[in-house]
């Protein structure tokens, strides 16, 4: 079973999960669709961009069936989304804290309903992560989505609350258009 998926825009770069995808071709496609976008760049802000797209793979989840990166500015940082695909299961009590365990939040999450044909239904949540001492409140953005054929996690890498908010509608899509092929 695989997950193919539909991406909105060009600041949203697939990042290879494959072990044998060894290479590094992926950096520099994903590097020239920022340069497209961003015709003034520096050679140094474009190494900078090469550099963080190189450990982009070191930021997934262990397992996700596919890796997303969300490159909306010229900067070093940018939003990885790990999605995982696996059979279903019956999760019991509450589905935020299957996607959230117990981590620390500030205030409640915010949590709607989501259902994507031919994947299921489940919730998108996004929260607040309690900050370490001296720092911001990191945001958090996950789905949750349950059906006869899998069970479908997304998950964002905590990051600043305005990347979170501007990348949630482009993310919502790509959740929109998930559908397993066999």
């Amino acid at each position: 079973m695989r997950l193919e998926l539909d991406a909105p825009s060009s600041a949203w770069v697939r990042v290879p999960t494959d072990p044998s995808e060894r290479g590094e071709a992926w950096v520099d496609e994903a590097l020239d669709g920022v340069r497209r976008r961003h015709a003034d760049a520096t050679d140094e802000q474009l190494e900078a961009v090469r550099q963080w797209l190189s450990q982009a793979r070191d930021r997934l989840l262990p397992g996700a069936a596919v890796g997303l990166v969300h490159l909306p500015e010229l900067a070093p940082f940018g939003l990885v989304v790990s999605i995982g695909v696996s059979e279903p299961q019956t999760i019991e009590g509450s589905l935020v804290r299957a996607l959230l365990g117990d981590a620390e939040l500030v205030g409640r999450p915010v949590v709607d309903p989501v259902e994507v044909p031919g994947i299921g239904s489940g919730i998108s949540v996004r929260c607040l992560f309690a900050p370490a001492p001296e720092r911001r409140p990191a945001a958090g953005l996950a789905y949750l989505l349950q059906g006869e054929r899998a069970t479908v996690r997304v998950m964002a890498s905590p990051a600043p609350q305005e990347l979170v908010a501007s990348a949630a509608p482009s993310l919502a899509k790509i959740v929109a258009s998930l559908r397993l092929v066999d």
